[in-house]
């Protein structure tokens, strides 16, 4: 007989963000009850389990499958908001990296994943000058081969050095509101999710190369310390700066100002692959343009109303993550894995599963379905 796996029904709970009273009114049980169950002091009993899962859209072998998270080792979980985060949901975001992480892990059995090739500061983040984020974002894109080029399949780079990018699954107990992006270091692998919903592809590839930027500088902060707002706002804006160097590097992207007018921005932007917004702020930043020659570009986008929607953000695009997606292609043609035993094995609900590995809305379109036998008339 298998046993229940008491800290799953805790995060089955906390990541679809309900509380212990929640749970138990729809589990037709008590607070207390939910609280023993999560505690395993006792089982619930099956019809109880059955509940939980059709509640919280979790299938039964969830609820049995070991939980490796003892043996884990994490860094800190950064955010790229627009707002305060809830505590609850930040919870649930720990949970879609460690599903993303097990995910790779059972690939792992038969595929060779790229080793990283991303550079950490094992040092005091805060000693760094903005010169240092600098020139350590260049020394990356010299050694991914990017020079100074102009970042084309971002995704497409980060996984070929080893990041492992995923969309993280929005579900209708926990949409995630605000958060455009996180990552985390997790068993030695880097993870970077973002919000599958769709969002310019530029605002995208920031929040990205944002995360990048945590990544590389702050993998060293303790989750005590990442929840600190002195600590949050400044690493932030390393980040930022990071991320705006990397995408605009500062020994080329220069020679493309030639102009004050929108439409040169535009013309930059579809170069780039940056928000005017990016573009207006690295000028700020590399003393390309005079205070009169901002202030006039940041009142034409009021005038325009382009600071949240600009042109060109319904034509360029993002191509999306493929990592985890080709690794379960490869292991399906070679019939190693068959849907089935793939959703078996990651016991994951199906539309959490396509989220994070990129999958196809059809990729389980009868799953479970009853196999007849083939009848012949003699």
């Amino acid at each position: 007989m298998r046993n229940i796996v008491s800290s799953r029904i805790t995060e089955a709970r906390e990541a679809r963000s309900f509380s212990m009273e929640a749970l138990a009114d729809y589990a037709g049980v008590t607070k207390q009850s939910i609280s023993k169950y999560e505690r395993g002091i006792i089982n619930p009993s099956s019809e109880v389990l059955q509940a939980i899962s059709l509640t919280l859209n979790f299938p039964i072998d969830f609820f049995y499958k070991e939980d490796t998270a003892s043996f884990a080792t994490s860094s800190a979980l950064f955010f790229r908001s627009r707002s305060n985060i809830a505590k609850k949901v930040k919870k649930a975001c720990t949970y879609q990296i460690k599903w993303t992480d097990e995910i790779k892990n059972i690939l792992e059995s038969y595929v060779d994943f790229i080793d990283n090739h991303i550079p950490t500061i094992n040092d005091n983040y805060d000693d760094l000058s903005l010169d240092d984020i600098e020139e350590l974002a260049l020394q990356m894109r010299k050694e991914w081969g990017l020079e100074d080029r102009p970042v084309g399949d971002l995704i497409g780079i980060l996984e070929n050095n080893g990041v492992l990018v995923s969309q993280f699954a929005v579900n209708n107990f926990c949409a995630f509101k605000g958060i455009d992006a996180f990552s985390s270091w997790k068993n030695g692998t880097p993870y970077i999710l973002y919000h599958s919903i769709p969002k310019s592809a530029v605002r995208t590839r920031f929040s990205i190369l944002h995360e990048l930027g945590h990544l590389v500088l702050h993998s060293a902060v303790s989750d005590s310390d990442a929840v600190k707002k002195n600590v949050l706002d400044y690493a932030d804006m390393q980040a930022d700066r990071f991320a705006a160097a990397f995408l605009l590097p500062a020994t080329s992207f220069p020679n493309d100002i030639s102009g004050t007018s929108l439409a040169s921005l535009e013309v930059i932007k579809r170069k780039w692959g940056a928000a005017f917004s990016t573009i207006i702020k690295r000028c700020e930043t590399l003393d390309l343009l005079s205070e009169n020659q901002l202030n006039y570009l940041k009142r034409q986008m009021t005038t325009k109303k382009y600071w949240h929607k600009e042109p060109l953000d319904d034509v360029l695009v993002i191509n999306g993550p493929e990592m985890l997606r080709d690794a379960i292609t490869l292991l399906l043609e070679n019939n190693i894995l068959t849907r089935d035993s793939f959703l078996s094995v990651s016991a994951l609900p199906p539309e959490d599963l396509k989220s994070i590995c990129a999958l196809p809305d059809d990729f389980f379109v009868g799953y479970g379905s009853r196999r007849k036998p083939m009848l012949k008339v003699l």
